[in-house]
């Protein structure tokens, strides 16, 4: 039985404790959090059998194997690093780090502490996203020719200047938190180079973006158009479109349903969706590897490289960095 500690007692974090119960092999047995009395709240809802008051005492504790972070990402690589330094296996939110320099730190850090250490890209386990990878390997639909995916919600005015989502300071802006999931996701449907980037957009007042569009061209000539965006709702289904057809994705990040030229595969959720990935943790530990064999260190690499030179391309830098 692995068991799990909880860092971050926010509405993220509240979802893996729902989605832990659906899991053989787990349990949620700590949480951590700053603030004592939130942590004790967040274990008496949850049924949570520890509650820590810092993340360091609960780093030194003996009550758990492995964490799960679901704080700010721009914590996660000092988080991280804190628990691996303790022998934790660490299962830690989308996006791992800030950028890739983090994240190698991070990865030096879980190879030399000999533990398991993946990005928690819930999205990659889903039986939706594996059947996508599965048409798309067996090339029965050709090369891939155009990719549009698009993740966005009209947070303007909730929360404002305050919140986490606009903050410079925490990594705010909609391509690190929303826009990861179509970035990450065309990783599932070509594995052909990029041969150029453009991206433009929308800053927001604290200096963050507010929305952002992205454009890949690759060397074999397809090209993908990703949008995210905290300005409006950007939900229409994911297309991919081929050679020989085409591939839709309902909600590409959470999707339960894939059509291929027009034949229609349902996947109801386990759960919230996130037992998928929970298990492959799971899994991974249970045979004694230090890397998943889906959420690689490679996978994870490559999208933060992305994210990087996103970034470079519309002037987003932050304070901290």
């Amino acid at each position: 039985m692995i068991r799990f500690g909880i860092v971050g007692a926010g509405g993220i974090a509240s979802k893996f404790a729902r989605d832990i119960k659906h899991v053989d092999g787990a349990v949620a047995a700590a949480i951590a959090s700053r603030n004592i009395d939130k942590a004790i709240e967040f274990k008496n809802e949850h049924d949570i059998q520890f509650a820590f008051g810092s993340y360091e005492e609960m780093a030194k504790s003996d009550k758990i194997d492995a964490v799960y972070i679901a704080t700010p990402h721009n914590f996660h690589m000092e988080q991280s690093i804190l628990f691996m330094n303790h022998k934790k296996h660490v299962l830690c939110e989308k996006p791992i780090s800030v950028n890739s320099e983090q994240f190698e730190k991070m990865v030096e850090s879980a190879k030399e502490n000999k533990v398991l250490l993946m990005e928690a890209m819930w999205t990659r386990f889903l039986p939706a996203t594996l059947k996508v990878r599965e048409v798309v390997q067996s090339n029965k639909l050709g090369k891939l020719k155009n990719a549009h995916l698009e993740f966005g919600f009209a947070f303007m005015g909730k929360g404002g200047d305050s919140g986490r989502l606009f903050n410079p300071n925490l990594a705010g802006g909609s391509l690190l938190d929303m826009g990861i999931y179509p970035v990450a996701y065309t990783l599932n449907i070509t594995d052909q180079k990029l041969k150029s980037i453009k991206a433009k957009a929308n800053m927001y007042k604290t200096g963050v973006d507010s929305q952002c569009e992205i454009n890949f061209l690759y060397e074999d000539g397809a090209t993908a158009t990703l949008v995210s965006s905290f300005q409006e709702d950007r939900n229409k289904p994911g297309v991919l479109e081929f050679e020989k057809g085409k591939i839709i994705i309902d909600d590409f990040w959470s999707s339960q349903r894939v059509t291929v030229n027009g034949e229609v595969f349902d996947y109801p959720h386990i759960g919230e969706g996130f037992p998928y990935e929970i298990d492959a943790f799971v899994k991974t530990i249970e045979n004694g590897e230090l890397e998943n064999n889906i959420m690689t260190h490679e996978q994870t690499r490559i999208s933060m490289d992305l994210l990087d030179k996103i970034r470079k391309e519309i002037g987003l830098v932050y304070p901290f960095e």
